[in-house]
């Protein structure tokens, strides 16, 4: 089994959670508690559809400790969620450390590297949710040709 932490709408009661209640459902995977970040992260929504991006840069400018759900996933999960991530072409699992339980242990979790430094600039939060922010829009409400996710891709990414 690995450990995931997950920090944005992949939490209880984000828009995204379905995948993970399925990977429950079925067996894969298991909520093992609450987590927050060692090191300090830039957690900031950006683009014209309201995605929580962690931003692979430590102790920066206005960043915090992001807190979040660690879950316990066997390897199909870990693939399935590697997929939703798109990982490695837009995020990037990496481990991290994470405290869970008043221990640290180092756990995966999907960050944003090679990001466009504006997103710096942006203002952070520590624990992302979709109803104190601007509304999510998930995958049907994005666009279907190529051309313009790529171009979704190069607002965020430095190169894809």
């Amino acid at each position: 089994m690995h450990r995931v932490f997950v920090y944005g709408t992949l939490k209880t009661d984000q828009p995204n959670h379905h995948v993970i209640s399925k990977g429950i459902q079925a067996g894969d995977c298991q909520f093992d508690g609450l987590g927050v970040t060692e090191a300090k992260y830039s957690l900031v929504i950006a683009s014209q559809y309201n995605i929580p991006f962690l931003l692979d840069a430590r102790n920066v400018v206005n960043s915090q400790n992001v807190e979040g759900e660690v879950y316990s996933v066997n390897e199909k999960m870990l693939s399935l969620l590697d997929g939703f991530e798109r990982h490695p072409q837009f995020y990037t699992r990496c481990e991290v450390p994470i405290l869970i339980k008043d221990k640290t242990e180092k756990m995966w979790c999907y960050l944003m590297q090679n990001f466009r430094e504006h997103l710096l600039q942006l203002p952070t939060t520590p624990n992302y949710d979709s109803a104190l922010h601007a509304p999510y829009l998930g995958g049907k409400e994005r666009p279907d040709r190529e051309e313009d996710r790529r171009a979704f891709m190069l607002e965020i990414k430095e190169n894809i």
